[in-house]
Formats: structure tokens, C-alpha cells, sequence
């Protein structure tokens, strides 16, 4: 990332609320075990992808699954992917996880969060309409059974794509903004897209040069974090974010040695985090006068990017190889890098794809209105609690019915007794 420019893309936002799965009801009964190994599965990919897709993996070769659990393995799998930085493979599995979506009798309501995966990787790989398309599908559904938790999503997404295809990082700060102001009108426990929310806002922001806030932003995202399981991809692209920051502020060698640590564990655990580590450890190198050090960091950075089919930040590594190029007196390297830079501003999003867009921006704003959100919230509420009490009532009334009869039932016995005894006493 060069860090005296305003960055023009976004490294993909973290794909943590992306992939909750949920395991369809109608499976449960039949295989509790792997249910449960689904369940271990999604929550593994978030600390130990290596682990987690081995887990899938052995998982996926047993003959006969569910296609419930099938479903909820193959995401898991696809994520592994992602954060291993095996892109081709993991588009292979959204590929086989859509099929699956397909099979008959399967309720797809159950699976928002694997079609909006699939959106992510179709917005990421440039298929901005095909990505739209899905947005746009799940945005409706979640409005007509006012999901709120989706729609902020949805915004999540919208904010994505201003970033990464319309390079406009302060649009995707203010869809942002707008997820984060409805999401606080949830009264829920906090999830993992909570985590993602917030650290997208940071990083935004970090983009921008707005430490203050990023650093805030972070603080947010890492709290909700700590008190999830299984968050360690997250913590450590935080850890990395903020070695910058220290960069920035003009700690180098404290921002060195907190990229360093990071980068141990990213280069086994997530490398598209380990480029953006990379790309910052060349950056200090540069400014302390090391400029081969810097090349070797930031070719390796972008050898990385390029075998993963990592596209985001494209610009930004070209634009630090030209620079350290310059550093070092190669100007036709330079130009070539430049040139390459440049190749990237071809316009990507269609007419349609625009309107397209505009569409799902103008659903956002008539949908999510905190007051509105406020008021269903509490009709929900009055509606559980009125359901409760007319339960509790019916239980009372049966329970005293019953009691009535049974004392209806004892007083004839007693009844029939005495006729028989004739002794006439009475209980």
C-alpha cells in the first residue's frame, strides 16, 4: 500500500460475515455427528483454516451426507480457500455450493449467507452483474421478511463495490457508516459480521489516513472479537493494520517488529494477509533507506498476489514497485509499472451493473430507517410477549381443567363408596 496516497482499492473485506451456515432442520435428525462437525468446521476456519479444511475434507469423503450437511461442508471448505489463498480452488467449491443450493427440496432461505459468499467472490472476480444479481435477490427477500441483520449486510456489500469497482472510498465509507448506525438498533448478541463490520470501517478509514478514527474503529472490532471464539485471522490483519498506523505516526521499528511477529503466522495461516504485510514491511524498509530490501518485499508481495489471484490493491503494489523502482535508478522499470497501474482504471461496471446499483441503494434508504427498525423491533417483542402470556394462560387453564376433573372424578368415587359402606360419613 503506498501510504501517501489515498489507495484506490480495497484489499477484500473480510469474508467473516460471509459464512455462518446454517445446517437445514430437516437434517439435524438424521446425522447429529456431523451436524456437530459442520459446527466445529465454521468456527475452526476463523483460527486454523489449514485445520478446518482438513477437517471438510475428511468430512466430505464419507459416503452418502445429508445434502444439509454436504451444504454447510463445502462453505466451510470454500472459506479454508480463501484465506489459504488457494482462489481457483475456492471458486471451484462457491461452484459446487451454488449446485448444491439447487437440489430439490432443499430450503434455500436457510442459506442467505452462502449466496451472499458467492456474491462476494463474483463482485471480487470482476462478474459485477452476475454478483449484483444475487445482492439484489436477497436484498428483497430480506426486506419482505424484515430481516434486518441482511439488509445491513447488504449495505456491507454495496460499500464493497465502491470501493473495489467504482474507487470510491469515501461512498463506501458512508454505506458503512449507515451499517453500523442500523446494526446498533439490533438487539442481539454480537456475531462475527459484527467483527467484519467494524473492521472494514477501520481499515476504510486507515485508507483515508485517518488514524484517529481507524484506530478506534479497530478497537471496536477487536473487542467484539475477543469476546467470540475463534478470531485469530481477524486479530492478526488488526495487529498488522495497526503496526501501519505505528509506521505512519512515525514508530518504524515498533511497526517492524509487529509485522514481523504477524507475518509468522499469517504466511501458514492467511496469505492475502500476509501481502498486505509484505507491503508494509516494504514500505518501512524504503523510507530507512534499504530500497532492495524494499524490491524483494514488494515483488513478494506481488508474486503472492498474482499466484492467488488476489486482484485488490492491485494499484497499490504497482504503484510501491514504481516508487522503490525510482529509489533505485530503474526508470524503464518504473514506467512499466506505471503503465500497468494505469491499465487498471478501465471503467468495469456497465450501464446495467450501474443501474443495477442504484436500484439496491435506493431499496437501502426506503428500507433501513432506524425509527422503523425501532418500532418493528418492538412489535416483535409485544407480539413474543402476548404469545407468552396466552400460553401461560392456556397452561393454567388446562392445568386447572384437569384438576377440576380430577376432583370431579374422586368425589363420585367417594360417592359410589359410601353407597356401598352405608355408613354415610362424608370426607
Amino acid at each position: 500500500m503506498h501510504p501517501l496516497r489515498t489507495p484506490s482499492r480495497l484489499p477484500p473485506l473480510l469474508p467473516c460475515l460471509l459464512l455462518a451456515l446454517a445446517v437445514a432442520g430437516t437434517a439435524r435428525g438424521q446425522a447429529t455427528g456431523t451436524d456437530a462437525q459442520v459446527a466445529r468446521c465454521q468456527t475452526l476456519v476463523r483460527s486454523s483454516p489449514h485445520d478446518a479444511l482438513a477437517l471438510a475434507d475428511r468430512l466430505l469423503a464419507a459416503p452418502a451426507l445429508p445434502p444439509a450437511v454436504e451444504v454447510g461442508m463445502v462453505g466451510c471448505r470454500g472459506l479454508a480457500l480463501t484465506l489459504l489463498g488457494r482462489g481457483e480452488e475456492s471458486r471451484q467449491a462457491m461452484a459446487r455450493l451454488r449446485a448444491l443450493l439447487r437440489t430439490s427440496g432443499l430450503p434455500l432461505g436457510e442459506y442467505d449467507q452462502v449466496q451472499r459468499r458467492a456474491a462476494f467472490l463474483l463482485l471480487r472476480d470482476g462478474r459485477t452483474e452476475e454478483g449484483l444479481q444475487i445482492l439484489e435477490a436477497m436484498q428483497e427477500r430480506s426486506i419482505a421478511a424484515a430481516d434486518v441483520g441482511d439488509q445491513v449486510l447488504a449495505l456491507g456489500h454495496i460499500a464493497l463495490i465502491h470501493a473495489e469497482q467504482l474507487d470510491d472510498l469515501e461512498g463506501a465509507l458512508r454505506y458503512q457508516q449507515q451499517a453500523l448506525a442500523l446494526s446498533g438498533h439490533l438487539q442481539r448478541p454480537p456475531l462475527p459480521q459484527d467483527v467484519t463490520l467494524n473492521y472494514n470501517h477501520g481499515y476504510v478509514l486507515l485508507l483515508l489516513r485517518r488514524y484517529d478514527e481507524a484506530d478506534k474503529a479497530f478497537d471496536r472490532a477487536e473487542d467484539i472479537a475477543k469476546r467470540l471464539s475463534s478470531q485469530d485471522v481477524v486479530l492478526h490483519r488488526i495487529r498488522s493494520d495497526r503496526a501501519e498506523i505505528l509506521r505512519a505516526r512515525g514508530h518504524p521499528e515498533a511497526a517492524r517488529a509487529e509485522l514481523l511477529a504477524v507475518l509468522r503466522w499469517q504466511q501458514r495461516n492467511n496469505p492475502s494477509g500476509q501481502v498486505s504485510t509484505l507491503q508494509y514491511l516494504a514500505r518501512i524498509a524504503l523510507e530507512q533507506g534499504a530500497p532492495e530490501e524494499a524490491r524483494c518485499l514488494a515483488e513478494q508481495a506481488q508474486a503472492m498476489a498474482e499466484a492467488i489471484r488476489f486482484p485488490s490493491g492491485a494499484r497499490d503494489r504497482l504503484d510501491l514497485l514504481a516508487e522503490i523502482s525510482v529509489a533505485l535508478g530503474d526508470m524503464a522499470r518504473a514506467r512499466d509499472y506505471l503503465h500497468r497501474a494505469r491499465q487498471l482504471d478501465r471503467p468495469r461496471m456497465t450501464d446495467a451493473s450501474l443501474a443495477r446499483l442504484a436500484r439496491l441503494q435506493a431499496r437501502a434508504a426506503q428500507a433501513l430507517d432506524p425509527a422503523r427498525i425501532n418500532a418493528t423491533q418492538e412489535a416483535s417483542r409485544d407480539r413474543l410477549l402476548r404469545d407468552i402470556a396466552l400460553a401461560v394462560v392456556a397452561m393454567l387453564l388446562l392445568g386447572s381443567g384437569g384438576l377440576y376433573l380430577r376432583v370431579r372424578r374422586l368425589r363420585q368415587r367417594l360417592r359410589r363408596f359410601d353407597a356401598v359402606d352405608g355408613t354415610g360419613n362424608r370426607p
